[in-house]
């Protein structure tokens, strides 16, 4: 394009841009199956969020990496004031901010860091992608996948790690009652316990956090056992 005798490149193809926008897709895609695994679970980032960073965390790489070609000296642009490192090192840093929004404290117990941890080393695949080494970037994408899978199963190594939260209503006639409950669900701590009354007694209904692991079978054989008991509800594990 020629403008008032200068010549100016509005389109900056290259034999290298299509390489680039490979790139910048298969680490959209990486981050899509990170998001698929946090989706699949209902945490609070999902596809959108780690596709996103993935994907923007490349081509910031790709930005850093490459883009201060112009400014002559070839790979020492750093004679010419520039820096190629500090754009990925913002990265870095700046991803924390979009983490720590993810992680929140409700009645004494953390939600969200794993998520948070996901999405950083989710930008860390998309740098990786960015620059280059694709097959790095892929292989730990798998990893994560599986770590994140992994660690959710309830093995036996790992379930001495995992809190479940249930919530409980059950007809509470004195004392006795409540040990009852913490020995039934070998409860931990109690994080809500409200009482009402109504014509068949006092009802109370908990919210209790225990490392046991109950399945659908073992609740039912708990309500059918024990009567006072009228409702278990499993919220969430941690």
């Amino acid at each position: 394009m020629l403008l008032g005798g200068i010549t100016f490149d509005v389109l900056d193809w290259n034999e290298d841009v299509l390489s680039w926008i490979v790139r910048i897709l298969i680490a959209a895609l990486c981050g899509f199956v990170v998001g698929f695994e946090r989706k699949s679970r209902s945490k609070e980032a999902g596809i959108r969020t780690h596709a996103i960073v993935c994907m923007a965390s490349a081509l910031m790489i790709i930005v850093s990496k490459y883009s201060f070609s112009d400014l002559g000296g070839g790979a020492d642009v750093s004679a010419r004031g520039a820096d190629p490192a500090r754009i990925a090192a913002q990265v870095v840093s700046g991803i924390g901010f979009l983490g720590a929004g993810i992680i929140f404290v409700r009645r004494d117990i953390l939600h969200g860091l794993t998520t948070a941890a996901g999405i950083w080393a989710t930008a860390g695949i998309g740098m990786a992608i960015g620059s280059g080494l694709i097959i790095v970037g892929v292989a730990s994408t798998i990893i994560l996948v599986f770590l994140q899978i992994l660690l959710h199963r309830p093995l036996k190594i790992f379930r001495q790690n995992t809190h479940v939260i249930l919530r409980i209503s059950a007809y509470i006639d004195g004392p006795e009652a409540i040990e009852k409950l913490k020995q039934i669900f070998d409860v931990k701590k109690f994080l809500q316990f409200k009482t009402s009354r109504n014509d068949n007694g006092t009802v109370a209904d908990v919210e209790i956090t225990t490392l046991k692991q109950f399945t659908p079978s073992d609740l039912y054989n708990i309500l059918s056992a024990n009567p006072f008991i009228r409702s278990i509800e499993e919220n969430e594990e941690m």
